[in-house]
């Protein structure tokens, strides 16, 4: 069955728009005529109070985030899958992944964007959502006496289901993840590590795993979010410090990641974004675009959840580039073509 959901005001305005407009645009980025997002740089966003998903076409001027209404209110981990033009969203109201369908091209249409297919319930605390060769991986994090710290495997089928395979436990609180490769970064969440699972999709359903090597980066008070690029070889991560306070949040910046031996990278070896004009308090995720050199940052303390966007060559106490309110923002996934 096809849910349909109704498209947001802002989608009805620009629907509007175009009957009334007599002359047609020379843009192909404007997202009036919609499919066209990702040729330029496409920022994917979900939120944990506000119930919607916004995407944003980064060539915009001036930025502005698009939106559509997502299955539940609390939603975490996103991915986009540019062979399909779907959305894969962790659902944290009723811990499952809910995959969007068609959603660029559908972000005009009057009857709202559908909903492909819905997995079953097998999580409880889905934070970071990480995706290989048409596997999902769920990053579950232990928050109370009942949750347990595992990841969560699902397959996408040739019709297009998300399909449970099974789970990992793993001895470390969780958050963010990425694949890098065959290996699984994840983000030691109440630290100031990283992990790596090497060949992590080798594992039986059902293995525990633990991690192949563990990177300690000093200064860091808790880390959230990470972002390998392997391009430029620069890792980015957050840091929320005090999940109570909206101004000690941090950008960690490590260039020359792989090149980095040993298992603790000092503060000499990366620049770090932070202070009062950055607007960094809880940074909850991270990702980067090699191309026009830009960090998108989901900031989910100050002004009811933004993202800020920061320039690579910026360092110390330094505003962002741009500031875009999205409330409850709670995870980002940035797409290139």
């Amino acid at each position: 069955m096809i849910i349909k959901f109704p498209m947001s005001k802002l989608s009805l305005l620009l629907l509007t728009a175009v009957a009334l407009a007599f002359t047609s645009c020379d843009d192909d980025d404007d997202p009036i005529l919609g499919g066209q997002y990702d040729d330029d740089g496409t920022v994917f966003l979900s939120s944990n109070t506000s119930g919607m998903v916004g995407i944003l076409d980064t060539k915009d001027t001036p930025l502005e985030i698009e939106t559509f209404m997502a299955r539940g209110t609390d939603a975490d981990g996103i991915y986009y899958d540019d062979d399909q033009g779907n959305i894969f969203q962790i659902n944290r109201s009723s811990s499952t992944i809910v995959e969007y369908n068609d959603v660029i091209d559908d972000l005009d249409d009057p009857n709202g964007v559908d909903i492909e297919s819905e997995s079953s319930m097998d999580f409880d605390n889905g934070r970071g959502l990480a995706y290989r060769n048409d596997m999902l991986v769920v990053a579950n994090d232990n928050d109370s006496d009942s949750t347990m710290n595992a990841f969560y495997r699902y397959e996408i089928t040739g019709d297009e289901e998300i399909s449970y395979v099974g789970m990992h436990p793993t001895n470390i609180n969780l958050w963010g993840i990425q694949f890098f490769g065959t290996s699984l970064y994840a983000v030691v969440d109440n630290s100031d590590s990283i992990a790596i699972f090497d060949n992590f999709l080798d594992n039986a359903a059902g293995d525990t795993v633990t991690p192949t090597r563990y990177i300690q980066v000093e200064g860091i008070t808790r880390t959230h979010g990470l972002e390998y690029n392997n391009e430029d070889d620069v890792m980015v991560l957050t840091d929320i410090g005090d999940a109570g306070s909206d101004s000690d949040g941090a950008l960690i910046i490590i260039e020359d990641f792989a090149t980095l031996s040993g298992n603790v990278i000092t503060e000499a070896d990366y620049t770090r974004i932070a202070g009062a004009s950055t607007m960094l308090g809880n940074p909850v995720d991270v990702d980067y675009d090699a191309e026009d050199d830009r960090i998108y940052v989901a900031e989910k303390a100050n002004g009811g959840g933004q993202l800020l966007i920061f320039d690579m060559d910026m360092s110390g106490d330094v505003a962002p580039a741009e500031m875009l309110p999205f409330p409850g923002i709670s995870s980002l996934f940035f797409y290139r073509d």
